[in-house]
């Protein structure tokens, strides 16, 4: 199953795109399937940010989304950095005290705001001191000139949509529109990409638990994520988004969410329960996943990388990206900055963790000749790799008992 996320650039009176308008779409036919607000754009947001990934997508220029009026309530935009998006407030959502509260809100907190296919009233005339940009459709029958007196006392931007052509583009520069949109410049291009499990149930339950807590469990945080290699990618997208090209080589899972910090790995687990839950454990690559990366994690205390046991477990999960998302693995550990030691050992360059890995591989396929072979070079008891092994066998099938109870 593949994901889909459109886009639409949006110019400068220069021609110079500044940002791009995000769309749900549910498949590689770029309209807009009916489905509820509230989903759709929750899985914008998760598909941008924790699947495909905002450098890809955007280039690291501005998402406009669409944000609904549960969604504000709810707090969501505050979850997702104010330098990439701009919060686009529906023309479906009535005005009110609550309304006004939010957008002072988020003005306060340095967000963009943008009101979508605005029709004027004096009702929303309070809320224009927060406003950054206002959408015109030029489809509609809009007389701006009705509110440019506050246009021009709150120098909120004009940005015209549904632009067709050059004489369009023209006449809205000449009436001091600063942004444009619409088929002239590009119709809605759809990106694709590979769809991973939505995370389990189990971890959901945790999740929740944690972010209803005072203070977060860092500890029990990382326990949940190791366990759930979904949720393992979303987090290095998720890092890889707000850091976009100066993000760090990560070496652990501990580490990405270190990354992070508490308050911004707080509102990454918040959107994630947002999304519908998966059943558990249904795919067999996620299992073999887990079970690498715990054979992984144990065979590093009969070596000398007994404080790398992190590490390895993370190379563990990183092993099976490429069977998830149906692309090379070299190019989706380049794309999360993973460690360059872990891509070494993936990527079958000899070093130590490559000579681990296959030690796994040849673990999981029976090649006796190649346990022979690669035992003896770490100096290690075949009796004791597979004991290893299979325990790890064990701490999957109880990983999943438990889950099931629960």
């Amino acid at each position: 199953m593949d994901i889909y996320v459109g886009r639409q650039p949006i110019l400068n009176r220069n021609d110079e795109v500044i940002g791009y308008e995000l769309f749900y779409r549910s498949g590689e036919q770029n309209f807009y399937n009916a489905i509820d607000g509230d989903r759709a754009t929750v899985d914008v947001l998760i598909n941008s940010f924790m699947n495909i990934g905002i450098e890809r997508l955007t280039n690291g220029a501005r998402c406009f989304i669409n944000f609904t009026e549960k969604l504000l309530k709810k707090g969501v935009p505050f979850h997702f950095p104010k330098h990439l998006i701009v919060v686009e407030i529906l023309e479906s959502i009535p005005y009110s005290s609550h309304l006004l509260h939010i957008c002072k809100q988020l003005k306060g907190e340095g967000y963009v705001i943008a009101l979508d296919d605005f029709i004027f009233s004096e009702q929303y005339i309070p809320l224009l001191p927060y406003v950054d940009i206002i959408k015109i459709d030029l489809s509609k029958q809009v007389n701006y000139r009705d509110f440019k007196y506050y246009i021009e006392q709150y120098r909120i931007k004009l940005l015209a949509e549904k632009i067709e052509t050059k004489e369009q583009l023209q006449h809205s520069k000449n009436e001091g529109f600063s942004y444009f949109q619409g088929y002239f410049f590009s119709k809605p291009i759809v990106v694709k990409e590979k769809s991973l499990p939505k995370i389990s149930f189990y971890s959901k339950l945790n999740l929740i638990k944690q972010i209803n807590k005072n203070e977060l469990n860092f500890d029990e945080i990382v326990q949940t994520i190791e366990k759930d290699p979904a949720l393992t990618y979303r987090l290095l997208k998720t890092v890889n988004s707000f850091f976009l090209s100066k993000a760090p080589k990560i070496k652990s899972i501990r580490h990405a969410a270190a990354l992070l910090g508490t308050n911004r790995l707080k509102s990454w687990l918040t959107v994630l329960t947002l999304q519908e839950p998966n059943e558990p454990f249904k795919n067999e690559i996620i299992v073999n996943s887990l079970i690498r990366a715990k054979t992984l994690e144990q065979l590093a205390c009969l070596t000398h990388l007994s404080d790398e046991k992190d590490i390895l477990f993370f190379m563990g999960i990183c092993s099976s990206l490429d069977l998830l998302l149906q692309r090379p693995l070299k190019e989706i550990l380049q794309e999360l900055h993973v460690d360059e030691a872990i891509q070494h050992g993936l990527n079958g360059q000899t070093c130590i963790y490559s000579i681990l890995y296959h030690l796994v591989i040849a673990l999981e396929t029976n090649d006796t000749n190649k346990l022979e072979e690669i035992t003896t070079i770490l100096n290690i008891d075949l009796s004791k790799a597979f004991v290893i092994y299979q325990q790890s066998i064990e701490w999957v099938v109880e990983l999943q008992r438990n889950i099931q109870i629960k």
